[in-house]
């Protein structure tokens, strides 16, 4: 998934000659956390609702500038990127949200909650779904097997995950689109598999 399907392209952005209270008045308006600072259709900065909390003397608010406190190189990803690489960012960076650029062109924003929401989309948590849970040798012909007998026992796989590796084997979560799970258990377990846990 890119961060060109998931990015917000209903921006609201800000001048750099504009007051620190007016961004802070935009971002509780439309209940944003991030401004982009435009001058002549161009990004120049970037400003957050932290950047202004720093901003300790209140009663200055309206003298400050947005220009004077804006990141003026803030880290940006392209609507190419992928949205595991824009987590990466974002979690590697503390920050909760990034320009997306073309260029020299603001194209969109994305933030923290765009990503969540692309995740639990990709896990497919708010799906009806059903959960298995396997003890697995820690090798890809361990997967592929036993990801076949689950789908010859009628199971139907939407995602896995990996738990840590202990002794060269790791715990693997299989999540099902919604299924009776008794069958399933019960060919894995004829074939020597170890069930940890699951969740019908």
């Amino acid at each position: 998934m890119l961060v060109g399907q998931i990015m917000s392209q209903k921006i609201v952005t800000i001048s750099p000659d504009k007051g620190v209270g007016q961004a802070l008045k935009l971002m509780q308006k439309h209940q944003i956390r991030h401004l982009p600072v435009i001058t002549r259709n161009r990004m120049v900065g970037w400003i957050t609702s932290r950047d202004l909390r720093e901003i300790l003397l209140a009663s200055m608010l309206e003298e400050i500038k947005v220009g004077d406190v804006m990141v003026q190189a803030p880290i940006s990803v392209t609507a190419d990127t992928e949205v595991e690489e824009a987590a990466r960012l974002i979690h590697e960076h503390k920050i909760g949200g990034m320009p997306v650029m073309a260029g020299d062109q603001l194209v969109g924003v994305i933030t923290m909650l765009d990503l969540i929401s692309a995740f639990i989309a990709m896990l497919g948590l708010l799906k009806s779904s059903s959960r298995l849970d396997l003890l697995l040798e820690n090798r890809s012909e361990a997967l592929d097997a036993a990801a076949r007998l689950i789908k010859e026992a009628g199971g139907k796989v939407i995602n896995v995950a990996l738990g840590p590796t202990q002794d060269d084997k790791r715990p693997y979560y299989f999540r099902l689109e919604k299924v009776n799970l008794e069958p399933i258990v019960n060919t894995l377990k004829q074939q020597g598999y170890v069930v940890l846990d699951t969740i019908a």
